[in-house]
């Protein structure tokens, strides 16, 4: 018996041996994870090559002038995504933030040594699927969910919409705690306006995180660690942060 797949049906077949994994890691603990996320980031190299395949089928070939094509290697991930970006296609900041992430974790899964979080991997999960939808729906190529059906479905959706859901409730609480009365953006899930400020603090209300803000003595404004230097550190344990725009002003003058 043969078993022939083509490029879209191989991704659609990696997304639903994926979604499976993901259900049974629901189920029997952080070891299917493990496969949920190989089969996931299969699926998103394979969408990304069939994206360029509606171009020109042979654009999928790295050498696509070769007179033996067929013994061609084929375009990675990466390649696929800066073309859709030549293409004039936007993917954003956060949809490729989250490709790198499921790429890297693919990469130590099945070359070095890994870590696995329950939350973040659905948290991230429900991203991709969310901005694959969003995507596939501005520049009209596929729908995704119009080849899955029954239980694959369902747990595609769920993923996406229940990360929709809790998304937009943060939003809505994160603004109503907030000293400010706006959503700030939180380090640890990656997602805007998710984060109430309260003193000097930012409490997410998506991920739950907790991130201390330090005071800039220039300009009095708050900023995360990685936006401020030290200034004055002499008189332990009081030290004095400049923001690293207040910083740079001082001295270039």
């Amino acid at each position: 018996m043969k078993h022939k797949l083509d490029l879209l049906e191989n991704a659609i077949d990696s997304l639903r041996e994926a979604l499976e994994k993901y259900e049974d890691g629901e189920a029997k603990g952080l070891s299917s994870y493990k496969f949920a996320i190989l089969h996931f980031s299969h699926f998103f190299e394979l969408l990304f090559k069939h994206y360029v395949t509606q171009s020109h089928p042979l654009l999928i070939y790295k050498n696509p002038f070769s007179k033996k094509i067929e013994k061609e290697n084929t375009i990675g991930l990466w390649e696929a995504v800066q073309f859709l970006k030549n293409e004039g296609m936007e993917i954003s900041k956060d949809f490729n933030d989250d490709l790198i992430w499921i790429k890297k974790l693919r990469n130590d899964i099945e070359h070095f040594k890994f870590e696995l979080n329950a939350m973040e991997v659905r948290q991230v999960l429900g991203r991709l699927i969310r901005a694959t939808n969003e995507f596939n729906d501005e520049h009209g190529i596929i729908d995704v969910a119009d080849y899955l059906g029954g239980v694959h479905l369902k747990i595609y959706n769920e993923l996406g919409d229940e990360y929709e859901a809790k998304l937009a409730n943060a939003r809505i609480l994160a603004s109503e705690a907030s000293d400010d009365d706006d959503g700030h953006y939180c380090d640890s899930c990656g997602e805007s306006y998710v984060a109430a400020k309260k003193g000097g603090e930012l409490h997410c209300q998506f991920c739950e995180e907790v991130t201390f803000l330090f005071e800039c003595i220039h300009c009095h404004e708050d900023y995360r660690e990685d936006e401020v230097r030290t200034w004055n550190d002499d008189h332990s344990p009081h030290i004095d942060y400049m923001c690293n725009y207040c910083y740079d002003t001082i001295m270039n003058m």
